[in-house]
Parts: C-alpha cells; sequence; structure tokens
C-alpha cells in the first residue's frame, strides 16, 4: 500500500478533489480488513504473509497518530520514506520495489496485491514476475486516470475500488463553504451547552457529545501509542497533540457543517485537556 497514493486518489474520490492530509481521517482496523478482502479475491486460498504499508515522514518529525496504529497492527509492517517541503514523497517506490523483489526472489510469496500508480514501481513488478509472482494492481477511481498506463499492463490483474469502497475506511473533513450531508446530534437532556458565543450550528453540540467525541479519538488510537502520547502531555500540560485533538474537532465541524471559531477550538482543547489529565491519572 502507498499511503500517498490512497490519501490522494482516495480524498479525491470522496470530496471531488485532492484534500490536505490532516483534513482526511483513516480507520486502521477497516482499511486493513479491505485489504486482506482483496487479497483473498485476487488470490483465492493463498495464506497472508503480510500488509506492507509505505508511508512518508516529515523531516524531523515524529510518526502520526495513525501510522503509529498501523506499526503496532497485527501482520503489518510499516515502511517511512520521507516527505520533502512540498509535501512530496521521497525514498518511498525504491522501499516498494526492494521489498517486492526481495519477497519474490526468497519465495515468500506467490501473489503480490500492489496498491500504487507510480510508473517506477514498474521495474519491481517485472522482476517479480520473472521471479513466478504474479502481481495484481488495485486502483482507485477512475483507475486508468490515476495510475501509470504502462503499470497497468505491466500487472497480471488490474482492479479498481469505487467511492462505497474508499468510505468504509475514509472521512474527509470538508471546510465550512462544502456541503457536509453528517447531520449533527440533537442536545442531549440535561447536558451543558457549547461555550458562550458559541456559532449557531454548534448551539446543538453538547458539552456530553463533545466528550464522547474526545473518548472515541483516544480509544482509537491503541495503547501503545497513547501512552507516548500521555508522556508529553505530562511533559507540557498546557499542550494537546495536535495529531489528536485534530481528529476530533474534524468530525465536530463535519458533523455541524461549521468550521469552528477560535473561541470554541479553546474550549475543546480545553476539554481535551480534562480528558487526558484523567487518563495519565489511571
Amino acid at each position: 500500500m502507498d499511503a500517498g497514493y490512497l490519501y490522494a486518489q482516495g480524498s479525491s474520490l470522496l470530496s471531488g478533489q485532492k484534500q490536505p492530509r490532516q483534513t482526511i481521517q483513516l480507520s486502521t482496523p477497516d482499511v486493513l480488513k479491505a485489504l486482506c478482502e482483496m487479497a483473498e479475491r485476487v488470490a483465492p486460498g493463498a495464506r497472508l504473509l503480510r500488509v506492507y504499508w509505505y508511508d512518508g515522514l516529515l523531516r524531523g518529525g515524529r510518526p502520526t497518530t495513525e501510522q503509529i496504529t498501523l506499526a503496532n497492527s497485527q501482520r503489518t509492517k510499516l515502511r517511512l520514506g520521507m516527505v520533502n517541503g512540498s509535501g512530496q514523497q521521497k525514498g518511498v517506490d525504491s522501499l516498494i520495489v526492494t521489498d517486492l523483489i526481495d519477497l519474490a526472489r526468497n519465495k515468500a510469496i506467490t501473489d503480490a496485491l500492489l496498491v500504487a500508480g507510480d510508473e517506477d514501481l514498474r521495474i519491481g513488478v517485472q522482476i517479480a514476475q520473472t521471479f513466478g509472482v504474479q502481481t495484481h494492481l488495485l486502483g482507485i477511481k477512475p483507475a486508468r486516470g490515476s495510475q501509470s498506463p504502462d503499470l497497468i499492463q505491466e500487472a497480471d490483474t488490474h482492479h479498481e475500488w469505487l467511492e462505497a469502497d474508499i468510505a468504509r475506511f475514509m472521512t474527509v473533513t470538508l471546510g465550512a463553504s462544502a456541503a457536509v450531508a453528517t447531520e449533527a446530534p440533537p442536545l442531549a437532556q440535561g447536558a451543558s451547552a457549547t461555550p458562550e458565543g458559541a456559532s449557531e450550528a454548534l448551539q446543538v453540540y453538547s458539552e456530553a457529545l463533545v466528550l464522547l467525541e474526545i473518548q472515541t479519538t483516544i480509544a482509537t488510537i491503541g495503547t501503545e501509542a497513547l501512552e507516548l502520547y500521555l508522556e508529553a502531555f505530562r511533559a507540557d500540560p498546557k499542550s494537546v497533540p495536535s495529531d489528536l485533538d485534530r481528529q476530533t474537532l474534524g468530525r465536530i465541524g463535519a458533523k455541524v457543517g461549521a468550521k469552528l471559531e477560535p473561541t470554541e477550538v479553546r474550549e475543546y482543547r480545553r476539554l481535551f485537556r480534562e480528558r487526558l489529565l484523567k487518563e495519565c491519572d489511571k
């Protein structure tokens, strides 16, 4: 899996154009399940070796929450290249080609499911095929517009994920000017309202529901990843890891169909800090 391809083409399919990474939420269990199901479809009865996930790491940065979760997932290997100042992945294609050739040469695999689009991967497919490996290329609609024609021709089989397939594991948080189909939940009985001065759309979102969204974020990142964030939070309790609260704020903004005001963001981060403090005390 070339994560750069997945994020770019998946968000484009769901929203109409490529979206920045921070607006995209990925359900790790669901995307891994979808990959395993496709692997079974292209190679019925074959034993799954593992999922190789290729992504970029910001120079001098730390892995994201999603990357940490993937690294700790069962039978999943995270491979990280770099991301340059222009947001372009560097070194990822060479990692994919190297792994594909090594696995084929060592007879570790009979089939390979490749989710990517760059023509540079063609050489890896060619060499793997000389060792008897069948390569199955999976693209995202419109696959013939998002993948190299030469790479498609080189693969033994070609498949395509449609919008419904991507929507199983990916959501995109759009800005206030974009249409949002999700309906905001009603104010919970007896729950306190949002902060004074909150936008009209956010009046329907209670503090109890905000705390529920926060707990959802914490629950999805896994115990080991959470411990890393708690360690950083203990060192600086006035801050909130952006990878954590960005997910929560993004979901809230999408559900109410409005961009959160600065005062609202500060209030929800206060609630997030309180929840993290409770986690530290456990």
